[in-house]
């Protein structure tokens, strides 16, 4: 991990494919761009389904696998770790017709909302939420022309 240091900005990710960290934190930075965030430390770290499981179930109390876990670990300077699961990542993206890529680019997305303060824990703050993470997906994308990468 990257230490902090409150004057500098970065998107740091660990454990992902090389070949994708570019685009991954260029839609990061579209994000924080959308978000209006001049100042940030943000770490994306992938892990396995146990590893991610135990962080569920020791910060959530929460006792299963999810996709992404989000820790606003410092508001003052939005910093904050973002841990994203490989292999469920893999399977939702086959689920729903993604490349690995695209399903990584929108829990990037969604990772991201929640460091900023979004939730979707109840029905309306949910259908809020991927409103929005469906919005910043396809603006970008389509600003880019970059739907499949």
């Amino acid at each position: 991990m990257q230490e902090l240091n409150t004057n500098e900005n970065f998107i740091n990710f660990v454990g992902f494919p090389k070949k994708h960290v570019k685009i991954l934190k260029e839609v990061a930075g579209f994000v924080l761009k959308s978000e209006k965030k001049r100042k940030y430390q943000i770490n994306f770290i992938m892990l396995n389904d146990k590893e991610i499981k135990k962080m569920n179930m020791k910060y959530r109390k929460v006792r299963r696998i999810t996709d992404v876990i989000s820790f606003l670990i410092i508001p003052e300077i939005f910093a904050g770790d973002i841990y994203i699961s490989k292999s469920r990542t893999q399977k939702q993206a086959k689920r729903y017709a993604n490349s690995w890529e695209q399903e990584l680019a929108y829990l990037v997305i969604h990772g991201m909302l929640h460091l900023c303060g979004y939730t979707d824990y109840d029905v309306e703050n949910k259908s809020k939420m991927f409103a929005k993470q469906d919005k910043i997906f396809n603006v970008y994308f389509h600003k880019f022309n970059c739907l499949s990468f």
